[in-house]
């Protein structure tokens, strides 16, 4: 994963986090004057993330489909 600092056609700056295959996962939700502020942006959104914990919620009760659908993979 990556993080892309990109000018729009107005001349503000945005950040965009891109995937392996070069989709984009979070786009940045705001514009930025500068370029440098885009990128203190970017590594403020790093270290919030860094951080976070992951919730896991059951949803309703359905039957066993033998999918392993309980088991959780790797993030």
């Amino acid at each position: 994963m990556r993080f892309d600092i990109t000018e729009d056609p107005s001349g503000l700056w945005l950040w965009t986090l891109v995937d392996d295959r070069n989709g984009p996962v979070v786009c940045s939700p705001v514009r930025f004057r500068t370029q440098v502020q885009a990128y203190a942006d970017v590594a403020a959104f790093k270290a919030m993330v860094s951080g976070a914990g992951v919730l896991v919620r059951r949803g309703p009760k359905r039957r066993n489909s033998g999918d392993g659908g309980g088991q959780l993979g790797l993030l």
